[in-house]
């Protein structure tokens, strides 16, 4: 594949293309997450920041282009055991990786990682309570890891970056509500963020990368519609974590402050570099 390759390209509200995929064979859920438009009228710049799933599957070609993107450091928000279990295949300071291990719910990195936590898939029989389960896990990463994302955070600021990769396992809940946090810290209004949020779904390819995933930990009786149930994303679960900002904190700009730790200028910051 090529350099920089981007597929789904769509226009945004005011018709300028948006970068949505970059795509690198191996890569999984591998965005760039700027050209979207803030509130103030300003457009994140693209070419810089990026979203997506483990790269342990990226061959020598796909590393190779993807170090062509200029990534200077690497937010990995895995647990530590997902992370022996699929290593990122680059030395760890080239680019350089920080680790924010997130296990929202004390309960999903586990689950991740044990084949023999059975309990938390099979326990999950109808829709409903599936939805519910994700819910819950999306209220925890907004309530419980203000601290963790703040250390995301201190990364954009860092005045020696070049650019930034936020990743979890498949790149959607972790670091879907990271994105979703740094985007909103950038004036970007909450249905946009929505709907960078939900391009998981059709993104992701579930036969190939979820379904097998799933088998191998919790048995060959996964279907494929039960792949895309518990791993694609819904409108409810990112708005489940930012309905609990709001609940815990009365406002995002509140969440920013206090519970992130973000004065005024910092935020200034942030839009100084990452706007234009």
């Amino acid at each position: 594949m090529g350099t920089n390759c981007r597929e789904h390209v769509k226009p945004d509200k005011q018709g300028i293309a948006v970068p949505e995929v970059i795509d690198i064979e191996g890569s999984v859920n591998l965005r760039d997450f700027g050209g979207y438009q803030t509130v103030d009228g300003e457009r994140v710049k693209s070419g810089v920041l990026y979203r997506s799933g483990m790269m342990m599957s990226l061959d020598e070609q796909g590393k190779k282009e993807f170090l062509e993107l200029d990534v200077s450091v690497i937010c990995d928000l895995r647990h530590h055991t997902e992370r022996s279990r699929e290593p990122t295949p680059f030395p760890p300071h080239a680019p350089r990786q920080v680790l924010i291990p997130l296990d929202p719910g004390r309960h999903f990195a586990r689950v991740e990682a044990d084949p023999h936590a059975l309990h938390a898939i099979e326990t999950l029989e109808t829709d409903a309570q599936r939805v519910s389960f994700m819910k819950g896990i999306n209220m925890d990463l907004a309530r419980d890891h203000a601290a963790d994302y703040r250390l995301m955070f201190d990364e954009l600021l860092n005045p020696q970056l070049s650019g930034f990769l936020v990743h979890c396992s498949a790149g959607k809940d972790r670091t879907g509500f990271g994105v979703g946090i740094i985007l909103l810290a950038l004036g970007v209004d909450r249905e946009t963020v929505m709907q960078d949020y939900m391009l998981t779904n059709s993104v992701m390819n579930f036969e190939k990368f979820n379904l097998p995933r799933l088998r191998e930990r919790f048995g060959e009786h996964i279907t494929l519609d039960d792949a895309v149930s518990l791993s694609g994303v819904r409108h409810e679960y990112l708005s489940a974590a930012l309905d609990e900002v709001d609940r815990v904190w009365g406002t995002f700009a509140d969440y920013l402050e206090q519970g992130i730790g973000l004065n005024s200028a910092q935020q200034a910051q942030l839009k100084h570099r990452f706007l234009e």
